[in-house]
């Protein structure tokens, strides 16, 4: 008990500050406690942790136990029970308005006990009057009105006050104080008031009898009674008092106009009868508060409006639809004009369903900027709107990326919303606003400029928009990385150009070649079906709406020119039909953005130059090719296709001017053997190693020349010389002997012959083929090339590689012998002598397919004996191979092929390795 008043004592210190310096509860201020709403007292015992039952309160105010029967008081707590559940969710129906304002405990409906006592407040049995003495005595004295109407008043005895006005009561008590106490005077006030039984009746949500203070209203009964019931009405509420009708109450005179005039004060003995509903119509779309609203029988469908609020100002009342029973009880559909007064006079029924529409979304009077802005979005539109009235600045009106040299107009010239494209250049608009490309707009005029080239702006905003559309769709709880690795409108484009999509069984084949590769990437950082597939739809519903959404729009100044042109090209197709040609044109070869390109007004060659970002600087500008496709009248033959010599450099003088029809398609060539990137390496004994450029033609005796020749230590008949192109053809040749390889095993392990290979080896062997990187060699004789012979020079490539090592005085020894080795090039040893310096054959080696790899990359083969060979037929450098017994091994022939390439291919990088 003591922790409780401890607790109590530091609560009341902020509740009452009148009490703030007190250290004890004294019975005052626990009295006064106990005056406080009930509400109040739960919410200050819930801050401060403290039971109210321990008080003797029981969660409830001691006047409002005083003011509560045990029926009223059970009543009470069910409803609060009730009113405690969790509500249901909204759901999507609509809801009857009124009928939710008695929900809340803190309602400003509920009966208040403490509010000033007007003084034509009639006195009754139970009220208490608080009287002041002062004067000769001063005295504080509390009168209670009894059963027979009178107060009694110590020394002066009863005064009867029942019946009349409080105002009347005070003067004449004050009267007779003056009289009857001579040099005393009175102040009266009035203290408790008391309890009044009203019967609530009809269609009340609790309807019964209830006890409440004296001053309550007829919505404060309502409140007690919980509200009206789901069939109640809240404009027919009647108040009959003595067996008259004592007034009507329209609870929305209060709850829409504030009108409180009705809202009489009860008496004892009232009876508040809430009616049936009788008429109930709807107001839905672009109001304030859409809702079930209850109607009478002078309400209009404009009084049907105000009670809704209202039309929000985005709605379209010209044109609102009412539902209505016909007379066969069947709903008919009619069209009102809201704004007009006789319309708006009709008489509302029930069961009407009066519902507005918004307006259009589109602006009437205004022009829509998109792409590399610095301000994309609708602008107002007036007359002699120009470009430049929009981007007059390159500074503060443009992204520093835009392309000036091309924009375009999408302009509607017909009510079938098709378009046509005008083509501008910013930068002479700006420098010269009288001229023509400082385009007169009109209204609804779309003007876009593009970036540079394949260039963009902030683009991981974009990324960001798309990240978050994804998320939100898949609800994802473990971060997926590939949205982090991607450009994801970059890639949402992609998907919209392929027509393949990725499935379950693709996707496990594209896991399992990253695993075999050795890649770090894991199954969560590649779009699975689903997820590309919602990425696709995403990207494709931003580009179809993005010039039309005030939203998307402002994302296009992170579109490139390619992106921002697909809904534009796609309006262009649609708009197609009937035979009409599509106002489409492209371009290919030396300009900086190929592809498909809108046909604008009058558009020439130099228009579509513009609109592909220009030239590049490999153009050939003397050269270019339109071909143009003409239908035939013959069925037979169907188009026809013309192609005509363009002078480019001519066109942008602006000597000449050739103007495009829809389908042409201009191809810019470029300069020949423009290529400055084609080089060759050259690298050991030459005099001045290092990369070459080249010519388209040049040979390679010419290149061996600028690089000054060769040192006097270059081993001129072992030259490496490799190319990009033998060096793929080898790695195609490679993947195709390894695949029949595979085939032959498998063919010979289901066959009758006997496979002496077992099958460990044979994927061993496989392996090993996989791990060999071809080198691209092709055999040269640079001996001949330095001397200037052409049959032995050759033009080299892009790409080509020659290394020259240093001379080299051994002879290589490789394959199954004893003992592998190099030996010191002598002239009088021959091809057995040799063999025998590396300990002769092995067992398994095939002693009658020796051969010989010069250094040079050339194969000598023995023609009929070989210890006959002469001695000239060894040279410094070669390598002498000993290869592996086929038969011995196994009887599969392919086995030969692949010794010789790992020969081959060693011997090669050896050359490289000793240098």
């Amino acid at each position: 008990m003591v922790n409780i008043v401890k607790y109590l004592t530091f609560f009341l210190f902020f509740a009452l500050p009148l009490y703030s310096a007190a250290q004890t509860v004294t019975p005052a201020m626990m009295e006064q406690f106990k005056q406080l709403p009930k509400a109040q007292q739960e919410q200050l015992a819930k801050q401060y942790g403290i039971d109210l039952s321990e008080l003797g309160l029981d969660g409830a105010s001691q006047s409002d136990t005083d003011d509560t029967d045990a029926g009223q008081s059970n009543r009470a707590q069910r409803r609060k029970q009730q009113q405690d559940k969790k509500k249901p969710e909204d759901d999507g129906k609509p809801k009857r308005f009124g009928l939710n304002m008695f929900d809340e405990a803190s309602s400003v409906f509920a009966p208040v006990k403490n509010l000033p006592v007007p003084d034509n407040y009639i006195l009754g049995p139970g009220d208490t009057l608080l009287l002041q003495l002062f004067g000769k005595l001063n005295r504080e004295l509390k009168a209670e009105v009894n059963r027979d109407g009178n107060v009694n008043i110590v020394e002066m005895g009863s005064v009867a006050v029942s019946g009349l006005r409080y105002a009347d009561a005070r003067e004449l008590i004050i009267q007779r104080v003056r009289q009857q106490l001579l040099g005393t005077d009175v102040a009266v006030s009035m203290g408790k008031l008391r309890s009044i039984n009203v019967l609530i009746a009809g269609e009340a949500k609790y309807p019964g009898s209830y006890n409440l203070p004296a001053l309550s209203s007829v919505t404060h009964a309502l409140y007690a009674a919980g509200g009206v019931s789901d069939i109640g009405s809240l404009r027919n509420i009647s108040v009959q008092r003595g067996g008259q009708n004592a007034a009507n109450f329209d609870l929305y005179a209060l709850l829409l106009k504030g009108d409180a005039r009705v809202n009489l004060h009860l008496k004892d003995g009232d009876v508040v009868f809430v009616a049936p509903v009788s008429a109930i119509a709807e107001v839905a779309g672009e109001v304030h508060r859409p809702a079930l609203y209850e109607v009478t029988a002078q309400d209009t469908l404009l009084d049907l409006l105000n009670m809704a609020g209202g039309a929000k100002p985005g709605a379209y009342p010209q044109q609102a639809v009412l539902q209505r029973f016909n007379a066969q009880n069947l709903r008919d559909f009619q069209s009102v004009d809201l704004t007009d007064k006789a319309q708006q006079q009709q008489l509302a029924r029930a069961g009407d369903v009066l519902r507005v529409g918004a307006t259009s979304p589109q602006v009437k009077n205004s022009v829509t900027l998109a792409g590399a802005v610095a301000r994309p979005g609708i602008h107002a539109w007036r007359q002699g709107l120009r470009i430049t009235d929009l981007l007059g600045s390159r500074w503060s009106d443009l992204q520093r990326t835009a392309d000036l040299n091309y924009g375009i107009v999408l302009r509607e010239v017909n009510a079938l919303g098709e378009l046509e494209v005008l083509q501008f250049r910013l930068a002479d608009a700006i420098n010269t606003p009288q001229g023509t490309e400082n385009i007169a707009l009109q209204a609804r005029d779309t003007v876009i400029v593009f970036h540079q080239a394949l260039q963009t702006y902030q683009r991981s905003a974009l990324n960001k928009y798309l990240h978050d559309a994804l998320e939100k769709r898949f609800d994802i709880a473990v971060e997926l990385r590939w949205l982090n690795q991607l450009d994801l409108a970059e890639e949402g484009f992609r998907l919209m150009s392929e027509k393949d999509e990725l499935t379950e069984e693709r996707l496990a084949e594209d896991i399992k070649a990253l695993k075999n590769t050795g890649s770090h990437l894991f199954p969560e950082d590649i779009a699975k079906p689903d997820q590309q597939k919602a990425l696709k739809e995403n990207f494709s519903y931003l580009l179809q709406n993005v010039l039309d959404d005030p939203e998307l729009i402002k994302l296009t100044p992170h579109l490139t020119r390619t992106e921002l042109l697909h809904p534009v090209l796609e309006k262009l197709r649609l708009q197609a039909r009937n035979g009409a040609e599509p106002l489409l044109v492209s371009v290919s070869g030396e300009v900086l953005v190929e592809g498909e390109y809108p046909l604008a007004k009058n558009g020439d060659v130099r228009d579509l130059i513009d609109a592909a970002g220009g030239l590049k600087d490999s153009a050939f500008l003397r050269r270019a090719e339109l071909s143009r496709a003409q239908a035939r009248s013959d069925l037979s033959r169907g188009l026809h296709v013309e192609h005509s010599t363009v002078d480019l450099a001519a066109i942008l003088a602006g000597e000449q001017s050739l103007v495009l029809t829809s389908r042409d398609r201009l191809n810019v060539f470029p300069v020949p053997q423009w290529d400055l990137d084609r080089t060759i390496e050259l690298s050991g004994e030459v005099r001045f190693p290092g990369v070459y450029t080249i010519q388209q033609g040049e040979m390679l005796s010419d290149v061996l020349k600028r690089a000054g020749g060769v040192t006097s230590n270059a081993f001129v008949d072992g030259p490496l010389f490799t190319r990009e192109q033998i060096r793929e053809r080898e790695t195609q040749q490679l993947k195709k002997l390894t695949e029949q390889l595979r085939s032959d095993i498998a063919a010979k392990s289901l066959s009758s012959e006997t496979v002496r290979i077992s099958p460990e080896d044979a994927i061993a062997m496989i392996s090993e083929i996989e791990k060999v990187k071809p080198v691209g060699r092709l055999v040269i004789n640079l001996p001949l090339v330095m001397a200037g012979d052409p049959a032995a020079d050759l033009a080299v490539e892009d790409g080509d590689v020659l290394h020259i090592p240093r001379v080299n005085n051994t002879i290589a020894i490789v394959g199954e012998v004893q003992h592998p080795s190099s030996h010191r090039f002598a002239s009088g040893l021959m091809l057995d002598d040799y063999l025998k310096l590396a300990g002769g054959f092995r067992k398994r080696a095939d002693k009658d397919r020796v051969y010989v790899i010069r250094a040079d990359g050339s194969v000598m083969v023995p023609e009929s004996n070989w210890f006959s060979v002469s001695k000239n037929n060894l040279k410094a450098g070669d390598t002498i191979v000993a290869p592996l017994d086929t038969e011995y091994k196994d009887n599969l022939s392919l086995w030969a092929q692949v010794t010789q390439i790992f020969y081959q291919s060693a011997v090669a990088l050896a050359a490289l390795n000793n240098f």
